[in-house]
């Protein structure tokens, strides 16, 4: 059984039961005012420190501590197409992970090669190519219904009609301004989707209408980046200067090398930036000995593009109370775990889930704390643990999750250790 709830069965049946239920001892909404030196200070963790044995590793403007043995490894696709918004343990977590340097996309592929990158080239090539092909088809259609206007006023009982000539003649002459309108779209759109160079070492670069790719291969890890366009953004011009500069700045980080100067991390890589940018990320890992217990850890800029997150408090309560009800209904004892009042790192925070009492272990945890609105010291921060078992994911999984406190005990290092990173 998957410990995994999420999304409309959740709202819902939370909806029904939060009226009657009133956790105690759970983190309340953020106040509205801006935060106090005290908020600011525990963000930093001060009285945390590294204990032995363990490793750090950071994700956007934070730093958290893993254990040293087994191997931590990131949440990513050994194969991507561009086409597919794909990062992490794709078939198990079906493509749930995401990150954004503000209007940039960001996928992260390992195991590859300078044939990953050119792939990922080639994969939007085939879209220009495929778009073509249906324009081609719309061109097609098009004449052959002027055509066949033609002919129709070639029949004697079209010529006996003044009112059905001239509608045919009407007709006819909208689908050859189609057919013309369409064939310079064509060559508007053949011109403007192109691959291009943005002058990086090792790198592939495409230009596809108002949508900037780069494909840059580090360390052997693939990165693309996606600067979109839409109501908002900067215009495109503008927005291929910011495009160039983000790259420019992008680094490879190896695995547990977290940098001291002001930027943000992604998986295996590191963006230089002055601590102002914009970052939303939710990217999940797992350790090699336990592949069926995935940690999902999100952070974002609250306030800005669009970044709306679910309330920590109404996700602790369904993960505790409404998975609670729903895995008893499969007949298996389940431990509710909360809502109850938490810390990550030294911020307050609130923590809801469950796990199994007998049978295949099986747990789903999580933690959230809200941020406040434009502050990068103090982001919206979540951190889940959910597992899979065999018959879940029987083409993934050889061995089934191991005992909940195992996992717990690596969750709550993390937990504890979660931390704005402090820049030189």
């Amino acid at each position: 059984m998957t410990f995994l709830l999420r999304g409309r069965t959740a709202q819902a049946a939370l909806t029904l039961m939060l009226c009657a239920c009133q956790p105690s001892g759970a983190q309340s909404p953020r106040p509205a005012p801006a935060p106090t030196e005290q908020d600011l200070a525990a963000a930093y963790h001060p009285g945390y420190s590294v204990a032995p044995g363990v490793r750090s590793e950071c994700l956007g403007r934070l730093v958290f501590e893993v254990p040293a043995q087994p191997k931590f490894e990131w949440g990513l696709p050994k194969r991507v197409r561009t086409n597919e918004e794909i990062l992490g343990f794709s078939r198990i977590l079906r493509g749930e992970d995401v990150i954004r340097v503000a209007n940039v996309n960001v996928v992260v592929a390992a195991e590859a090669s300078r044939k990953t990158i050119l792939e990922m080239q080639e994969s939007v090539d085939d879209d220009k190519h495929i778009a073509l092909h249906r324009i081609d088809e719309n061109i097609r259609i098009e004449r052959l219904s002027a055509k066949d206007f033609t002919e129709q006023l070639e029949a004697p009982e079209t010529k006996a009609d003044a009112v059905r000539t001239a509608d045919y003649k009407k007709a006819m002459q909208d689908a050859l301004n189609n057919a013309e309108a369409l064939a310079a779209s064509k060559r508007e759109f053949d011109h403007d989707w192109h691959p291009t160079d943005w002058g990086l070492p090792n790198s592939t670069g495409y230009i596809a209408g108002p949508t900037l790719y780069a494909f840059v291969l580090r360390g052997g890890y693939a990165f693309q980046f996606m600067s979109t366009g839409g109501e908002g953004e900067a215009p495109f011009d503008q927005r291929v200067v910011a495009f160039k500069d983000l790259l420019s700045r992008f680094e490879y980080r190896p695995l547990y090398q977290v940098p001291n100067k002001p930027g943000l991390c992604i998986p295996h890589g590191f963006i230089r930036d002055d601590g102002q940018g914009h970052f939303q990320a939710e990217v999940s890992y797992r350790f090699t000995d336990s592949p069926g217990v995935i940690y999902t850890l999100a952070t974002a800029v609250e306030g800005e593009r669009n970044f709306n997150p679910t309330e920590p408090l109404l996700e602790a309560t369904a993960r505790s109370t409404v998975a609670g009800l729903l895995g008893n209904g499969y007949g298996r004892k389940i431990q509710a775990i909360g809502p109850k009042g938490t810390n990550v790192g030294a911020r307050p925070a609130v923590l809801g889930g469950i796990y199994t009492l007998e049978g295949t272990p099986g747990y789903s945890l999580y933690v959230g704390a809200r941020g406040w609105d434009h502050s990068r010291v103090l982001p919206f921060v979540s951190l889940n643990m959910r597992s899979f078992d065999r018959e879940t994911a029987p083409d993934d999984l050889k061995v089934n999750p191991p005992a909940f406190e195992q996992s717990m005990k690596r969750f709550e290092l993390t937990l504890s250790s979660l931390r704005t990173r402090k820049a030189q």
